[in-house]
């Protein structure tokens, strides 16, 4: 029956965890969940088992002397992200967790990632934005999206935005102008992320429409998703990041560089997981780990782009 399953912010509520760290257990398989037409659901018996082994757990810590982190909040155990996807916060991730940190990333894109933020909802996001009128990079947006928020902005990496092409560049398109022309078919990233604001500002200088480019209307949530309609043969080319390409082993074609920044409420900065964090993109072997994925500068990684108050 309906009444049988849950939905991932029902389950949040109940367990009184954000909806991004339920996303994070069904990911690690740790809460069961069935896909019932595009969403997520989850069995109301599958989580009064996940209920019972949890307390059991926090039980048997209890009776050994610790605290279950799973049940504090504002802990140094976990920070709460949304933003833009990218390969540097996957490689993040990973080294977080060798410190006993969570990162919980919820790739939302860059504009949805500074709203969640807003909103209260996630303790960091990940941006990419380029301002119109100005031609910067997200400061504009923050000033903007958080005008009364304490804020402190690092940068997490430089990138080149491209041409995700197959193996070869056997169409050659090496150009806004090729991209536009109308030959090829794009696959495209969902409205508010920073790979979409590039692609239709360059649309807006060179005066092209929506309508004269086949598969603007497909839209795909990250980097991975747009990379493998190339791979597959049903999108001609994407606008991604060479890091992605490479990876998957297809050709890029660099069109523009763009910094990628961290955006930090001053209240978390001095917390001990975000100085855990902060230290780690300093560190030089997390800065060659890096560069070894292709297509990113790390020269301003860990710096202070801006503070605000």
């Amino acid at each position: 029956m309906e009444s049988d399953y849950l939905t991932p912010d029902e389950v949040a509520a109940e367990l009184k965890l954000t909806r991004y760290t339920v996303y994070e257990l069904i990911k690690r398989k740790e809460l069961p969940a069935s896909k019932i037409g595009r969403t997520l659901r989850i069995l109301r018996t599958d989580l009064d088992t996940f209920m019972h082994k949890s307390k059991a757990r926090d039980e048997q810590l209890s009776s050994n002397g610790f605290s279950s982190p799973q049940r504090q909040t504002s802990q140094p155990y976990e920070i709460i992200f949304a933003g833009s996807h990218d390969l540097t916060i996957d490689l993040l991730t990973r080294k977080l967790a060798e410190r006993g940190i969570t990162l919980l990333p919820a790739f939302s894109g860059s504009l949805d990632g500074l709203i969640e933020l807003y909103k209260g909802r996630v303790e960091m996001a990940g941006t990419h934005l380029l301002d119109r009128m100005t031609g910067e990079y997200n400061l504009p947006y923050i000033r903007c999206l958080l005008p009364n928020e304490g804020v402190t902005v690092v940068n997490l990496v430089s990138r080149w935005q491209g041409f995700v092409v197959p193996k070869g560049n056997p169409r050659m398109i090496t150009s806004w102008e090729e991209l536009f022309s109308g030959k090829h078919r794009i696959v495209n990233r969902q409205r508010g992320s920073g790979t979409r604001v590039l692609l239709d500002f360059s649309m807006q200088q060179k005066k092209v429409s929506a309508q004269a480019i086949p598969g603007y209307d497909v839209e795909l949530t990250t980097h991975y998703a747009t990379a493998s309609a190339v791979l597959q043969g049903t999108a001609d080319v994407a606008l991604g990041i060479e890091s992605v390409a490479r990876g998957m082993g297809l050709d890029f074609f660099p069109i523009q560089e763009e910094r990628y920044d961290l955006v930090i409420p001053e209240r978390f900065v001095k917390q001990e997981r975000f100085r855990e964090l902060l230290s780690l993109l300093r560190e030089p072997s997390f800065k060659q780990e890096v560069v070894a994925q292709g297509g990113y500068n790390v020269s301003q990684t860990g710096k202070e782009i801006d503070r605000m108050y």
